[in-house]
Order: C-alpha cells, then sequence, then structure tokens
C-alpha cells in the first residue's frame, strides 16, 4: 500500500515532520500523564478531517461529547465534523471497576468494532490503550494489535495512544514492532518553564531530513505552538 504525507494543518509541526501524517499507518504515541499525547493525535486527527477523511475516535478518558468539547477548548476545532458526521466519537470507559474479566470484554469488543469499521472508515484512533490494556491479557492484546495493523494494511491509519511501561512486556514489544510509526513524548522544563518533547523513533515512509526532537506547548488558542529552542528533558 503507497503512503503519502497528509498535513496536520499545523505548518510549523508539518514542516518538522516533513510533510505531516505518514498516511496509511500505524503511528504509536507514547508517553507519561500529561505530556501531550492527546494533543499529538488531536493534531493529526484535525489534519485527516480536514482532508476529508472519515474518522472514529475511541476515548477511554472521557464521555464522547466531553472529548469533543475538551478538542474545542484545546484549540483543535473539530465540532463540526463531528456534527456533520464525518468524526464518530466513542467512549470506552467502563462505568464500574475494571477487572481482568472486564478488561478482556473491552478488549475484545473493541476489535470486533474494528473489524465493522474498516469498509467505512479512513483514519481510527485510540486514546488512550492504556486504559485496559494494563489489566486485559496478553492473547487478547495480541489480537487487537493484529487487527490495527491489518487494518492499516487494507489502507485505513490509525494512532494508538499509551502510556509508558503500561501495557504488559509482551504486548509493548508486539505494538511497537508492528507501528510504522513511534513517537515518544517526554517533559522537559526551560527557564522555570514545563514544555513537552516529541521523539521521533521510527517514522517509515517519511521523506529524509525529518527532526527527530520536537519541542512544543499546548495554546488553547492555536493548538500545538512548536518552540524552537533545545530544552533538557526533565
Amino acid at each position: 500500500m503507497p503512503v503519502r504525507m497528509l498535513p496536520t494543518g499545523n505548518e510549523e509541526f508539518d514542516l518538522k515532520l516533513g510533510g505531516g501524517l505518514v498516511y496509511p499507518a500505524l503511528i504509536v504515541i507514547e508517553g507519561e500523564h500529561g505530556t501531550g499525547k492527546t494533543a499529538i493525535a488531536l493534531q493529526f486527527l484535525q489534519g485527516a478531517l480536514r482532508a476529508g477523511l472519515r474518522s472514529v475516535v475511541f476515548t477511554s478518558e472521557t464521555r464522547s461529547s466531553d472529548y469533543v468539547l475538551k478538542a474545542e477548548s484545546s484549540g483543535f476545532p473539530i465540532t463540526d465534523y463531528y456534527i456533520r458526521g464525518l468524526l464518530r466519537v466513542y467512549s470506552i470507559q467502563y462505568p464500574g471497576d475494571l477487572t481482568r474479566d472486564t478488561a478482556n470484554m473491552l478488549t475484545v469488543r473493541l476489535t470486533r468494532a474494528l473489524h465493522r469499521l474498516q469498509a467505512d472508515t479512513d483514519l481510527v484512533v485510540i486514546d488512550s490503550v492504556s486504559y485496559f490494556g494494563s489489566v486485559a491479557s496478553e492473547p487478547l492484546l495480541n489480537r487487537l494489535i493484529y487487527t490495527l495493523r491489518s487494518m492499516t494494511m487494507s489502507g485505513v491509519g490509525v494512532i494508538v495512544t499509551v502510556h509508558k511501561d503500561s501495557l504488559p512486556p509482551i504486548a509493548t514489544t508486539e505494538l511497537k514492532a508492528s507501528a510504522d510509526g513511534y513517537l515518544r513524548l517526554s517533559p522537559a522544563v526551560i527557564g522555570g518553564r514545563r514544555l513537552k518533547v516529541l521523539s521521533v523513533v521510527k517514522l517509515r515512509g517519511a521523506p529524509p531530513g525529518i527532526e527527530s526532537t520536537i519541542s512544543f506547548d499546548v495554546d488553547p488558542a492555536f493548538g500545538i505552538k512548536i518552540v524552537p529552542i533545545m530544552v533538557s528533558q526533565a
């Protein structure tokens, strides 16, 4: 499947990534809480929506409507696409305690949902797989990862956010090995200001010369704001 660069709509960010998001591809965004995983996923999602791609988000962080509202308040205007049906958002939060059985159930249902979505979806975002992946069984997680890879090979873009060291070791290794892109996020500090750093560990299909380290912040008015300064990681 030939790949292309899909602009995200953020010119500075696109310039550093060699044109934007590699598409179709399985992109894994890893980082600790508060390092900007959702913001990076939203920037990619916004670019896909602007390009007319039918997109689906599975969020474990909040309710569907709250996800859209929080995106708007963070500088990512996606409400219009949500209203028009180009964007569908599903919450995968479980209302009770997340036991191993419920985590396995969520993993199975998500895998089945992905199979059903392949025919009429261009991009899938899972934010984040850590919610159930930290508890679910490895065979079920590996089946989910295989499904994500299969979707990419059939022409669907996939973006997965994951907290650092949250999945079982074998599933973590499988997810990273299967990914076309692996982006690692970490906090940084300069002059007392807390920033975020994106490290491009791998990005298959990207043109040569992309920057391997990108420092940024999230501005409520503009979304991702590149900070062109070398920073020392915290």
